[in-house]
């Protein structure tokens, strides 16, 4: 499962490489915000020489189009879906048919992830969790959500744990693996980096959008278990599985009582070591 997604701008297809050679899990070619108006047309032209180079390397490649609402979004999605190895960013998505109306252009094997960012966005979630199979997860994105609200992203992010844990409890509701939390801005604060995404971690986020190379060391070394929390997890694990053989279904570790939702939390912990 990714952790981290570094974006790199579509009209600056020289980077698509390099961007591979990092220790990004996925990569995100964006022809959404970091393409002029006036040049989306061309930058999307440019990447048809571009994209084809990539088609067999193992690291997953994004592409972040236009939003339904904007003249650009037809010829985005009939670009993505010449290219059947691409996945799908689909940004300010508004409800499920934003997503419905991706999924009828695009290939089946061809993931979709609905980029929730928006008032009706977050109030969908749900909705747009469950609107096509092709779904694979589902990201936030806190800058245009908080444009949105006519509010400003402060240090403690505290306007931000409302729509944060709607897209989290919405992912799992929907049986989908959970989402990935947004950009953190200012990628020269790596404190202020590791802060945020501790805090979308315990939140339920097990991935972060990145916008410069800098951020991927941080971001995939938090949303991996900390030596502590596996610690932990092997020993509940170890102790409450001999207790089991013996008939028990509970067992006091460390002063704390263990029983099957804790013991199926550790297991998740194991697990997400070994991703």
């Amino acid at each position: 499962m990714e952790k981290s997604y570094l974006f790199v701008p579509a009209s600056k297809p020289e980077r698509i490489a390099k961007a591979l050679q990092t220790k990004a899990d996925a990569i995100i070619i964006d022809l959404e915000d970091a393409v002029a108006l006036a040049q989306k047309d061309s930058v999307r032209r440019s990447l048809t020489k571009a994209i084809p180079k990539f088609q067999h390397v193992q690291k997953k490649i994004i592409l972040r189009i236009n939003d339904r609402t904007t003249p650009f979004w037809k010829a985005d999605v009939q670009f993505a879906a010449r290219y059947e190895f691409l996945g799908v960013m689909l940004p300010k998505v508004n409800g499920p048919e934003d997503v419905k109306a991706l999924a009828t252009y695009l290939h089946e094997n061809q993931e979709i992830i609905p980029l929730v960012e928006t008032a009706k966005g977050i109030q969908f979630a749900y909705e747009i969790a469950t609107a096509s199979p092709a779904t694979s997860r589902l990201a936030f994105g806190a800058i245009d959500y908080c444009l949105d609200l006519g509010i400003s992203v402060s240090p403690t992010s505290e306007e931000l744990l409302y729509p944060r844990s709607r897209v989290v409890v919405a992912s799992r509701a929907a049986g989908l693996i959970p989402p990935i939390d947004t950009v953190f801005a200012n990628f020269v604060d790596i404190d202020g980096l590791v802060t945020d995404a501790k805090r979308a971690k315990q939140l339920g986020f097990q991935a972060k959008l990145c916008i410069h190379p800098k951020q991927l060391d941080v971001v995939n070394e938090v949303f991996l278990p900390t030596e502590v929390e596996l610690e932990w997890a092997f020993q509940v694990v170890s102790a409450f599985e001999q207790v089991e053989k013996e008939g028990s279904g509970s067992i006091q570790l460390n002063g704390k009582m263990v029983d099957y939702p804790v013991y199926k939390q550790a297991i998740q912990i194991i697990q997400r070591s070994r991703l």
